[in-house]
């Protein structure tokens, strides 16, 4: 695998407060909603125009709350993509327009995704060139296994502790060093 787990659980767990906040958020909003159409003309206008603010500034948070989230999940998502294609690779480099065919993503998409999830080291164990991804491959990870696919029952040649795509009718799978074979 070449994703990073230990990045993935930390990007759950930040998920999971950041909904948390969005969620007091959604209702301190809707308190503040409550208490501003309660108001009548005699409480002032400051008081309503304090409200107001309250209320646009947690509108705001809540919105770049939505956006962080949809950009990290965008994120996260292409690496999983990404992991895929590394894992079924069987000579260790691969083209970014390899990856933008079997992707359906621009070349230009492909080249930033890589670069910021291999920055942020979501992705490890590949190597950006100028065209291509070279995978660096771990000791007792270059041999190769021929496995029945579960599917169809087609063979397939997989990478130790990689995957594999089966040709035939598209089933992915993963063989772990401990699964036999």
């Amino acid at each position: 695998m070449y994703i990073k787990n230990s990045k993935i659980g930390i990007f759950k767990t930040v998920n999971a407060i950041i909904i948390g906040v969005a969620g007091f958020l959604a209702l301190c909003n809707l308190i503040f909603a409550v208490i501003m159409l309660t108001l009548d003309e005699f409480s002032g206008e400051m008081v309503a125009i304090v409200l107001g603010v309250i209320f646009l500034v947690l509108m705001s948070a809540m919105t770049a709350i939505i956006i962080w989230r949809a950009i990290a999940i965008h994120r996260v998502t292409r690496c999983r993509i990404y992991n895929s294609i590394f894992e079924e690779d069987h000579d260790g480099v691969i083209e970014f327009s390899s990856i933008s065919a079997m992707t359906g993503f621009s070349e230009a998409a492909v080249i930033r995704d890589l670069m910021w999830l291999t920055k942020a080291q979501y992705i490890h164990n590949v190597t950006l060139t100028r065209t291509a991804v070279v995978i660096n491959v771990l000791p007792g990870e270059n041999t190769f296994v021929t496995v029945a696919c579960p599917t169809c029952g087609a063979h397939i040649t997989i990478r130790t502790n990689g995957g594999g795509r089966c040709e035939h009718c598209g089933t992915f799978m993963r063989l772990r060093e401990n699964q036999n074979v």
